[in-house]
């Protein structure tokens, strides 16, 4: 804690306690992956904690997560851990908070929820309709933060689909059950009955004859980390459910930082032979520690292009976005998703 206010003072307790929170965090991680490893038989589980574990002693979880300077998002523009972006102290620390410390032990959120469109103008492009799945946790009001962050992107209303966040540990817990595991979880089934819901929903706008037919109709969901996962599943069982359905040609995914093993994943049962995937694209910094035990691990098997350019950290807004904004992931190749910056389709 010393050797961080030497580097940079902070200007409030709002500061203070973030950086105490984020040390707090990881400290809990690296204490309690061991006890893990030791107790739980599963090889699947130990596997995974074992590959974690050697990656914290190889690249040092904290810089690579916050970036080469892990102080800067704390103060950086647009940084979802900058207090400016809350709407006030009290949310600023609880989302901090819950990084370290288990907020509610006795209450467990298994659900999707659906929070409030942010923001809520007129839409340039009201054929579409864009979707934010968060990763582990994330409070809702850094959800909504994430979600102005697209919208300065991109141009469009962003809904966030907030995943609940029940403090670190249960988090984790979490996308092991659904990455290593294979299992098909609630908060995957919930997000995945959600953005059926509203392709059936495009179904009943597109064959309305005052529809606008001049621009493609679509869905669009961006996932960032364990919100990977949850796509990861969420594409992989419509594709079980509705392979041969033509609104599945309306849906493009698109990850940050994903920390899937495979995607689409099919859990314990095998992809429908010469099955189509929805568009899907993947963005990923190649020094981000959950990127490089996800989407960039030679050994996993990821469907869609993937767009890596150089660099640290895990944060979709500071270390994502931002650099996505202006351009740093196109260089060999323009992506789709690049070409809709700025309301453009």
């Amino acid at each position: 804690m010393e050797a961080i206010t030497q580097e940079r003072k902070s200007t409030g307790l709002a500061s203070k306690m973030a950086t105490y929170c984020w040390w707090k965090a990881i400290g809990k991680i690296d204490t309690s992956k061991d006890n893990l490893i030791d107790t739980l038989d599963s090889s699947k589980v130990c596997g995974f904690l074992k590959t974690v574990s050697k990656g914290l002693k190889e690249i040092h979880t904290l810089p690579k997560a916050l970036g080469d300077n892990p102080i800067e998002p704390f103060y950086g523009e647009d940084s979802e851990l900058n207090r400016k972006n809350y709407p006030n102290t009290a949310s600023y620390l609880i989302t901090l908070l819950k990084a370290a410390f288990d907020l509610s032990p006795f209450m467990i959120q298994k659900e999707i929820e659906r929070l409030t469109i942010l923001p809520s103008p007129m839409s340039p492009t009201p054929n579409e309709k864009w979707f934010f799945i968060n990763g582990i946790c994330t409070s809702k009001d850094m959800a909504k933060e994430n979600a102005r962050m697209l919208y300065k992107v991109f141009g469009r209303p962003i809904t966030p689909l907030h995943n609940p966040t029940n403090g670190m540990i249960p988090d984790v817990f979490e996308a092991i059950i659904g990455r290593d595991f294979d299992k098909y979880t609630n908060i995957a089934r919930t997000a995945k009955n959600l953005i059926w819901d509203e392709l059936q929903q495009l179904k009943v706008h597109t064959n309305d004859k005052n529809t606008d037919t001049n621009h493609h109709h679509k869905i669009v969901v961006i996932g960032h980390s364990q919100g990977g996962i949850i796509l990861s599943n969420v594409i992989g069982q419509l594709i079980l459910e509705h392979n041969k359905d033509s609104l599945l040609n309306h849906l493009e995914v698109y990850t940050f930082a994903s920390a899937h093993d495979e995607y689409p994943s099919f859990g314990n049962q095998k992809g429908p032979p010469g099955y189509q995937l929805p568009f899907t694209e993947h963005f990923a910094n190649d020094g981000d520690f959950v990127a490089r035990l996800g989407v960039l691990h030679e050994n996993y098997k990821t469907k869609g292009n993937v767009f890596e350019k150089k660099g640290t950290g895990h944060l979709l807004n500071y270390h994502y976005l931002r650099d996505f904004l202006e351009g740093k992931y196109d260089d060999t190749q323009p992506s789709r998703l690049s070409t809709l910056r700025g309301g453009k389709r």
